[in-house]
C-alpha cells in the first residue's frame, strides 16, 4: 500500500514540475555534470539528466547539503517517458538560454 501511495506522490511531483517547466516558471541552471540542470525548489534541490536507465531522463532530489534522497525514472510508461523528456528539454533550454539565443538570431537575420 505504501508504494502505491509513494508512486502517485512521485507522480504528481514530476507533474507539477513539468508544468512549472513548461511555464518557464522555475530558474533551471546548468548543474556541476554536463548535461544535467538543476532548480531549487523549496528547501530542496532537484536534478535533471539523461540517465543510465533504459528509459531515458532521471530527476535526482537532494537536500541543500547536496545528499541524494531520490532518484526518479519514469519506467516503461510511454506518457511517464514523454513527460520526463519534456521537463529535460524545457530545463535545458532555460538554463542554457536557448530562446533568448534564437530570439537573438531571429533578430539578426532580419
Amino acid at each position: 500500500m505504501m508504494n502505491a501511495l509513494d508512486r502517485s506522490r512521485d507522480a504528481l511531483f514530476v507533474e507539477r514540475l513539468h508544468a512549472k517547466t513548461v511555464a518557464r516558471g522555475l530558474a533551471w541552471a546548468p548543474s556541476e555534470h554536463e548535461g544535467r540542470f538543476c532548480v531549487e525548489v523549496g528547501d530542496w534541490l532537484v536534478e535533471i539528466g539523461e540517465g543510465g536507465a533504459d528509459y531515458g531522463s532521471e530527476i535526482l532530489i537532494c537536500g541543500k547539503d547536496g545528499k541524494a534522497l531520490e532518484l526518479l525514472s519514469p519506467g516503461p510508461s510511454k506518457e511517464s517517458r514523454q513527460l520526463f523528456a519534456q521537463t529535460y528539454e524545457g530545463a535545458r533550454r532555460i538554463a542554457l538560454g536557448v530562446d533568448a539565443v534564437i530570439d537573438s538570431l531571429i533578430e539578426s537575420l532580419g
